[in-house]
């Protein structure tokens, strides 16, 4: 009795996969050959051959994410959408480096042979990213940078044995086409968004519908209330004043961090009686003012009538998610909020008259607001350089990396401004490095005069 055509079929259909599991276990062990520079084989280079490949490129980056958040989440759009976007690059780059070497059919072998190296680099990196996390913070010595480098370095590398081996022997243009490759995949990760596959799953919670009007209406009041709340400072020494401005309303995280860090700051500065919110959160909307440009306008202008001008210093602390245009995000939903704009702070301080300054902006990207704030009677510091992430900014979170490092830890063993900011640096440093993290470097810009001025009101302590 023979097979019926359905059996025919299957067992076809069965000796076929056979066939490509064995073509991807040879394309793999080949791309670890070319990864770790042992003489080459040939790949099996076919579409379909590739988009698996490329897929098992995907399941690490969706599995270092998913490990880098303890295990739990859901899948980001933004995520899938930036990792889209640099693997669309590449294969722009791979297109380009195929088409000067002037081989019409080269862009697949070329493409196979990369992505079968892709998961050996996976395992090396994180091979290696483990062993740096076990070693002693040293913030001198940027072990991730230099192992993005090395890695950036290792694709290049990749692609030039992947050239050799199209040609079967060396060829003088290999070089220049390496090279440009490294060009191109150094534009592409350090330009295009660094955004997680996964991100903390937040569960939605029924909101009541925000009386818009009312809420604008009550802000007047509020005000009022908070500033009839402000104690005086004490004559002949300089006193602290605390403003918090808690931005973004739908993380619960930003609201949390401005409070702890009003009583942090109150206990260590003395400010519990001279402290200040503007907070933007459904919890918070009926109790105190918005965290808005007119609110802090309006405030800083009151609150310097009370200050002494020659000796009180202000202690501005700003939380919320940044731009990467520099904007820190003032957010509300149906509100209709601006983000606030460095140079905007800038003139908001002026024009209030506050002489001595010290301002904390906890946010990506806020190194961008050094350029625009610096000045001798100044002490800024930042979550992060102009063009660097900071982290932490979950809903559930308590604290954001950089309040955690620098409020809770760092100024629960000094009063020491600056030195709080360097023991936070060292923090953060080692916190990102075990996970992964590209670092956020932070900033600080300390003015002769606000030092001086620090050092004149920790001798009154």
């Amino acid at each position: 009795m023979s097979p019926s055509p359905g059996m025919r079929q299957l067992a076809a259909t069965l000796v076929s996969l056979r066939r490509f599991a064995a073509a991807l276990s040879r394309n793999l062990a080949a791309g670890g050959r070319l990864a770790f520079g042992l003489p080459m084989r040939q790949f099996s280079a076919s579409l379909a051959q590739f988009i698996v490949l490329l897929g098992m490129g995907w399941l690490f980056a969706f599995g270092v994410d998913w490990s880098d958040l303890g295990g739990t989440g859901v899948i980001s759009g933004w995520g899938v959408a930036a990792d889209a976007a640099r693997a669309y690059w590449w294969l722009a780059a791979v297109a380009l480096i195929a088409l000067l070497d002037g081989r019409r059919t080269g862009f697949l072998p070329l493409a196979v042979a990369c992505a079968a190296a892709e998961p050996w680099l996976w395992l090396a990196w994180l091979g290696v990213n483990a062993l740096i996390t076990r070693l002693p913070a040293a913030p001198e010595w940027p072990l991730h940078d230099l192992l993005w480098w090395v890695m950036l370095a290792w694709q290049a590398l990749v692609m030039a044995r992947a050239l050799c081996l199209q040609h079967g022997r060396f060829r003088w243009r290999i070089p220049a086409l390496t090279a440009l490759y490294a060009l191109l995949l150094h534009l592409t990760l350090e330009h295009s968004p660094d955004e997680a596959l996964w991100q903390a799953a937040v569960p939605a919670a029924p909101r009541a519908r925000l009386d818009v009007e009312g809420t604008y209406y009550s802000q007047a009041r509020l005000l009022d209330v908070a500033l009839a709340e402000l104690a005086d400072g004490r004559d002949g020494v300089p006193d602290f004043v605390f403003v918090g401005f808690g931005a973004y309303a739908d993380e619960g995280v930003f609201r949390r961090e401005v409070m702890q860090v009003r009583d942090i700051v109150g206990a260590r500065f003395d400010t519990l009686e001279r402290s200040l919110l503007l907070v933007n959160s459904r919890r918070t909307v009926d109790e105190l003012p918005l965290a808005n440009r007119s609110n802090l306008h309006y405030l800083l202008r009151k609150v310097a009538q009370r200050m002494e001008a020659d000796e009180d210093i202000l202690f501005l602390f700003l939380t919320s998610h940044g731009r990467e245009d520099g904007r820190l995000v003032v957010d509300f939903g149906e509100l209709g909020l601006n983000d606030l704009e460095p140079a905007e702070l800038r003139r908001i301080l002026d024009e209030a008259g506050i002489k001595w300054r010290v301002l904390v902006v906890s946010a990506c990207f806020s190194g961008a607001f050094l350029p625009a704030l610096e000045s001798p009677d100044t002490l800024i510091i930042t979550a992060a350089a102009h063009d660097r992430s900071s982290f932490g900014c979950a809903h559930e979170n308590e604290w954001t990396y950089f309040g955690e490092a620098f409020f809770r830890d760092a100024l629960a063993d000094t009063q020491d401004l600056p030195a709080a900011f360097r023991a936070a640096s060292q923090l953060i440093e080692a916190r990102e490095r075990r996970e992964g993290k590209e670092p956020s470097r932070p900033q600080m810009a300390l003015g002769g005069n606000i030092q001086a001025q620090l050092a004149k009101w920790a001798e009154t302590r």
